[in-house]
């Protein structure tokens, strides 16, 4: 990978790049599932109570109902709401210097599946507000990944082409939607994964 100097936009997911979302059990608790790490996040992304609370459709409450009855569970619809709305840990280690690091002659964005129960922990308690020039999430935009519309919606409103975007996500069904529209997009996890592929570009200060 050699840096390339069409690059304009760093474009960053944020669970699981950025954001501490913990291991698979706690995806297996809220889905009442098992299997490998991948395998479960594929069920969170196909899941139509995900969907549509993370595009913003229906109310937190509704989500609580809808994704407990989708998975079969007799969990407490009250302590469910509590534990998903701790769910993000925290930043890793090292996040906020990453970001802080890309050159400002990039335009710094985020584009990421979230929810209006995540949203302001994301932005205020983990102080990820006022870092990028740019944010797209999911409930706002109406859409989300792995759909094409949330990638054009991105690119419409940043007016550049495909090729100028970098984008990084833990998620591979989501790199592939973002490749297959012209993206230079990258599956990572954690900080120091994104770091290799930010440096690999030439677009972070050293």
């Amino acid at each position: 990978m050699e840096q390339n100097r069409n690059i304009r936009v760093v474009l960053f997911d944020l669970g699981n790049v950025l954001v501490d979302l913990g291991d698979v059990s706690e995806m297996h608790a809220m889905l009442n599932t098992q299997g490998e790490e991948a395998e479960v996040w594929l069920k969170w992304l196909k899941s139509p109570a995900v969907a549509a609370f993370d595009s913003g459709r229906v109310s937190f409450d509704h989500f609580a109902e809808a994704l407990l009855k989708e998975v079969g569970s007799n969990t407490d619809k009250e302590i469910f709401k509590t534990a998903f709305k701790a769910w993000p840990r925290g930043l890793f280690d090292g996040a906020l210097s990453l970001v802080d690091s890309v050159k400002p002659e990039y335009h710094r964005a985020i584009l990421s599946n979230t929810n209006a129960a995540h949203w302001p922990r994301l932005m205020d308690e983990m102080g990820l507000a006022g870092k990028f020039h740019s944010y797209y999430a999911s409930h706002l935009v109406g859409a989300t990944k792995p759909d094409k519309t949330i990638y054009q919606h991105v690119l419409d409103q940043l007016q550049v082409a495909p090729k100028e975007i970098l984008f990084i996500d833990d998620n591979q069904v989501n790199i592939d939607t973002a490749n297959d529209m012209g993206m230079q997009a990258y599956r990572v996890k954690g900080v120091e994964e994104a770091r290799s592929v930010l440096n690999q570009y030439g677009v972070l200060s050293q």
